[in-house]
């Protein structure tokens, strides 16, 4: 069997079971491609065991992926009831003054203030960028995801900018500064990639028997 083949597979058996790449990127989908495919080299593709291994194992990393996401927001709920608590801990602790200055925050509560908002900047920034990424991918090729996500993995995100846009922006540039190189990054339609394909099955020389 061959990496493509495998690759294959594995896109059609995410797509069946509706695993996302927000779930099991398209670098994961290469990662698991490629070593299934060196752990296999001379298995058939579509040998029964062999699609049943292939899938038990994309069934325990989407498990893995989904417990891990799920302990995630686990983590940052607490966390951010950890902040809420000690900042009412504060609260308590502040004398109460006879004139007090209007508006005046304590540091320490404002310190607190101040961390508890960037952490949830952070959350925010990182459910955006997935989004936005997601997103993206739709404009581009599927054989460039993996080098899109090199290439997007340092962007900053706006937190007042609509999610389309940004994303819109990332594909335009991604497209302006690799068009040399890469060609059109728009999907190909499923008639040309078909045509595509054709065109190189011709293209082998053919062996008289």
């Amino acid at each position: 069997m061959t990496k493509a083949e495998v690759l294959q597979k594995v896109n059609d058996y995410c797509t069946e079971k509706q695993y996302t790449t927000s779930t099991l990127s398209d670098a994961f989908r290469d990662k698991f491609a490629d070593h299934f495919q060196k752990a296999n080299p001379d298995a058939d593709i579509n040998d029964e065991n062999i699609v049943a291994s292939l899938k038990f194992n994309l069934n325990v990393a989407f498990s893995s992926a989904s417990d891990l996401a799920a302990a995630k927001a686990t983590e940052f709920a607490t966390k951010e009831n950890d902040f809420k608590h000690q900042i009412e801990e504060l609260k308590k602790k502040i004398p109460t003054k006879v004139n007090p200055e209007p508006n005046k925050i304590p540091k320490e509560v404002q310190d607190q203030l101040d961390e508890l908002k960037a952490f949830k900047d952070e959350k925010s920034r990182q459910e955006k960028l997935t989004n936005i990424l997601g997103l993206a991918k739709q404009g581009i090729r599927q054989d460039l995801h993996k080098s899109f996500d090199n290439y997007a993995k340092d962007y900053t995100v706006k937190l007042d900018k609509e999610d389309k846009e940004q994303a819109d922006e990332l594909v335009s540039r991604f497209g302006a500064i690799f068009k040399d190189s890469i060609g059109d990054i728009k999907p190909l339609a499923p008639q040309v990639d078909k045509e595509r394909d054709q065109k190189v099955l011709e293209s082998i020389p053919k062996i008289k028997i």
